[in-house]
């Protein structure tokens, strides 16, 4: 198996972190989650299987409601 350095933001990071549970690997965190997101079907399965992660500070919160709000505003209904 070969190894890859990435650079992750530091909130990323501690998001992460939070989410490692026991003896596991950062790797293993990752293909973890990403396992759970890409087995969902629908955004109510998406959130049950994310509902082990930290939930999002006030402000990372904000930042992603501005931006569904730009994209909404954005698109031709």
């Amino acid at each position: 198996m070969s190894i890859k350095t990435i650079a992750v933001d530091s909130r990323v990071y501690a998001r992460l972190a939070a989410a490692k549970q026991e003896g596991e690997s950062f790797s293993r965190v990752i293909d973890r989650l990403l396992g759970k997101a890409s087995s969902a079907h629908t955004g109510a399965s998406i959130l049950r299987e994310l509902s082990g992660l930290p939930p999002l500070r006030p402000e990372d919160a904000r930042v992603f409601l501005d931006v569904l709000g730009e994209n909404r505003a954005r698109e031709p209904w």
